[in-house]
């Protein structure tokens, strides 16, 4: 892609920040009467209604990040059902007095939720084959084509044994209503904790997720029928990514391509099904439009990322032996936490092993890359720890290259014998996380509070569509963080609202080699006594 791709999304980033003196731009207020629906539906498509059953796949927490062998679950469409509650559907609805809105698996700003699910399954005994939709409202799948006779076996035999495709798009419109400019940014975090999620149902169904490194946007948009869409004014679903579920994985490497010409197969076939009207009235962001324009994926073929040598052996401590699914299940956003309370070091430890890349565990076993996005943690009341700004590299240059680029002289102490971990200053910096994240108390009140620095520039000047990865990878890590928090009795927020250069000043980072991607934090949470939960499909009947 050519060099005016690369600088038209650096200066979309630069555009975006906020700063202490202005905030990226934004419709400024918000207008309730306007807000779009959470929910895409495709107007008369076929309806298949999945299974609505309470059992999930055994298996305790600790096994979601394990290289070991788990049992392979066969596949067939209640199986299909199990993988999309554990990672798009929604976990719970939320109930204040005569206002109720939905919570789902997969977290979003502003649970705003702009990413889609689409697949592309097998013919089963209850249902026959073709390109659906998932409607995580209704817990169903929508049937918009029909699978041309021929295609699944050589699809199989590329990928070297059964499974599925599952992609993922946005609607960029939903997070622009609140966030305007920044929205771009938003959904590619959310779509990185979407993979995530995918990731893991797969995990714990013995399955394996793989991104499809190689494929192109335009591939994705032949065979979901995007080519042949006329989508109502803001509601455009752009493509993220593809994977191939194995469902009999062999530890064999999985081909990060769609086979060769194989969108041909669909670029004929009737598509059925009208994508519903999200707003009534859509207001105009022209800078996601360009950006995404420039973001634009191409086939390639990538490299595989190999063994990233930052990754350490995982930690034996801290153990989680509850319910996978129980915990997929109760994950949550904090809205306060408690700064009276910390949790052990033991306890951030292991949290914070999980985030490291390890190409034969999930998250980031789907295979993206290897890791790009090291962690600046804001240490404020961990027991056993002193407070201050430590840094964990899960970029293996990490620590020689930030150390000779950043310009403020912090001490790059070892923290941790297992762990690439460096403490840079010992102080107290509650004030700082929180005046860097858009004056959130949360940041400061919590146990710790993260910055995700992504090697930035010279990755996106190599590969423009690169800028929406880094993203999704931190989105990934978001997801094994928040996870991790719930696991150990605390919770876990996501923060997109940051001031960027004031972060970048603090590390003394003077131009675009590092940037802050998201902010996360973690602590004791404040329960809202005022809430009533409901189950997630209390609604339906079955």
């Amino acid at each position: 892609m050519s060099s005016t791709a690369c600088d038209t999304i650096l200066a979309y980033h630069r555009a975006t920040k906020h700063h202490f003196h202005r905030y990226a731009r934004s419709a400024g207020e918000m207008d309730w009467d306007n807000q779009p629906d959470p929910f895409r539906f495709y107007d008369g498509a076929q309806q298949v209604p999945l299974p609505l059953g309470d059992h999930y796949p055994d298996g305790p927490y600790d096994d979601l990040f394990s290289a070991a062998a788990r049992p392979q679950i066969p596949l067939n469409l209640d199986t299909v059902g199990t993988f999309l509650s554990l990672s798009l559907g929604l976990s719970a609805w939320k109930a204040a007095g005569a206002s109720r809105w939905s919570l789902r698996i997969n977290p979003s700003s502003g649970n705003l939720h702009p990413t889609e699910g689409h697949l592309i399954l097998p013919v089963f005994p209850e249902a026959g084959g073709g390109v659906f939709h998932y409607s995580p409202l209704l817990h169903c799948l929508e049937r918009r084509a029909a699978l041309p006779q021929g295609c699944w076996r050589p699809l199989e035999d590329h990928f070297g044994g059964p499974g599925f495709l599952v992609a993922l798009t946005t609607i960029f419109w939903r997070e622009s209503w609140k966030y305007g400019e920044r929205a771009f940014r938003y959904c590619n975090l959310d779509a990185g904790h979407a993979l995530a999620a995918l990731s893991f149902a797969a995990r714990l169904q013995g399955w394996q997720a793989n991104c499809l490194a190689g494929a192109g946007d335009h591939q994705i948009e032949t065979l979901l029928g995007f080519t042949q869409m006329t989508w109502p004014s803001g509601g455009v679903e752009h493509p993220d990514l593809i994977c191939w579920v194995s469902t009999a994985p062999s530890g064999r490497p999985v081909s990060p391509q769609l086979p060769e010409n194989w969108e041909t197969f669909f670029a004929g076939l009737s598509f059925a099904g009208h994508p519903n009207r999200l707003s009534r009235k859509v207001v105009s962001w022209p800078i996601i439009d360009t950006v995404t324009e420039a973001a634009r994926k191409p086939v390639t073929r990538p490299n595989p990322s190999g063994t990233d040598p930052a990754a350490a052996a995982p930690l034996t401590t801290a153990r989680v032996d509850e319910s996978a699914a129980a915990i997929l299940f109760r994950r949550r956003s904090a809205v306060r936490y408690n700064p009276g309370r910390s949790i052990t070091a033991s306890t951030f430890f292991a949290m914070i092993s999980r985030t490291l890349f390890r190409l034969d565990t999930p998250p980031f076993s789907v295979g993206l890359s290897a890791p790009d996005v090291n962690l600046l943690f804001f240490v404020h009341r961990v027991e056993g720890l002193a407070p201050g700004l430590y840094l964990l590299g899960r970029d293996a240059t990490a620590g020689d290259r930030c150390r000779k680029a950043w310009q403020n002289q912090y001490h790059w102490a070892p923290a941790h014998s297992q762990m690439p971990l460096w403490l840079l200053q010992e102080a107290d910096v509650a004030f700082e996380a929180m005046e860097l994240s858009c004056h959130q108390e949360i940041a400061g009140s919590s146990a710790f509070a993260v910055a995700m620095i992504a090697r930035f520039q010279d990755r996106i000047r190599q590969s423009p569509d690169h800028y929406r990865r880094l993203f999704w990878e931190c989105g990934m890590i978001g997801q094994v963080l928040y996870l991790e928090a719930e696991a150990r009795g605390i919770r876990g927020t996501g923060i997109g609202c940051f001031f960027d250069d004031p972060v970048h000043d603090l590390l003394g980072i003077e131009d675009d080699a590092d940037q802050s991607l998201y902010h996360f934090t973690v602590g004791h949470p404040v329960e809202d006594t005022r809430l009533t939960t409901l189950p997630a499909y209390h609604h339906l009947k079955r």
